[in-house]
């Protein structure tokens, strides 16, 4: 005899978890357009909350263990001496590993069942971090629409170093007030745009 309001009742919760998530995720693709952060820190990085004019909202600051690793990436880079082996090398002697992530059981997420990460720097995986703008204070991702979002936290390194390691493969540069990304950039272009100020 209750089978209409309950499936009433179950059709109205379904409505009420979209309508909650509707909200969340938009409120959060607007403070990422704004320069916050709202996912996970990327390595180098931890997230902090702090008060801000929006109220309280998270930003990145450098981690006291990887933040030197990834600097020492760009620099080693952007000095041109060595290739990029070398510096892989390099920065394995300095004590680097990826960041451990426990996994869990399917059924019981209280159990933990093995884990991974904790492995030394491949050339793959170094090349992935010198491409990211986000070392430099520029954040581009979907929830921007891929357009570069200067950050409300600094980076780790500066633009010119950031342009320096990148070689042209990625260029941040400032023009009309706003952050332009050039990738794969020919020579001559490059020159042209190797100095940007922000």
């Amino acid at each position: 005899p209750t089978k209409k309001s309950e499936i009433l009742e179950a059709e109205r919760a379904k409505d009420e978890i979209r309508d909650i998530l509707s909200r969340m995720i938009g409120a959060e693709i607007r403070y990422v357009r704004m320069g916050y952060r709202v996912r996970p820190a990327p390595f180098g990085y931890m997230n902090v909350k702090i008060d801000t004019p929006h109220g309280r909202r998270v930003i990145l600051k450098p981690d006291s263990m990887e933040a030197p690793l990834i600097i020492k990436m760009f620099e080693l880079r952007a000095k041109k001496t060595l290739t990029d082996e070398e510096i892989v090398k390099e920065v394995n002697k300095n004590g680097y590993k990826s960041r451990v992530h426990l996994l869990r059981d399917g059924k019981d997420k209280t159990i933990v069942i093995g884990q991974k990460g904790g492995i030394k720097l491949d050339v793959k995986r170094y090349v992935e971090y010198i491409r990211k703008p986000i070392y430099a204070g520029i954040n581009d991702e979907k929830w921007t629409n891929n357009e570069p979002v200067k950050t409300k936290f600094p980076g780790l390194v500066t633009v010119e170093t950031f342009n320096q390691a990148n070689r042209g493969k990625v260029v941040l540069s400032e023009e009309n007030g706003g952050v332009t990304i050039y990738k794969n950039m020919p020579e001559e272009v490059l020159i042209l745009s190797a100095n940007p100020c922000f």
